[in-house]
């Protein structure tokens, strides 16, 4: 889901798409994950879609899957 805004700032709208079709649409965005859940056989990502010269919205990714998660991370982040 792909909200026009962030959440809880007013009314807010949005949209439902497939995954094919985010991927096509969004390619150049980033998804700032800023919480994750884990529910059997399904996981969700809640957090805000970033695109280029634009302020954040809030966006909501439901994946359902069977097997095993893989994380691949690209950036090393140092403390």
């Amino acid at each position: 889901m792909i909200l026009d805004r962030t959440v809880y700032e007013g009314e807010f709208s949005g949209k439902a798409i497939g995954l094919k079709e985010y991927m096509k649409e969004y390619a150049h965005a980033e998804f700032e994950i800023l919480t994750e859940g884990y529910f059997g056989y399904s996981t969700t990502y809640t957090g805000w879609l970033w695109e280029k010269g634009k302020e954040p919205v809030s966006a909501i990714l439901y994946i359902w899957n069977s097997g095993d998660m893989i994380y691949r991370i690209e950036h090393e982040i140092l403390s």
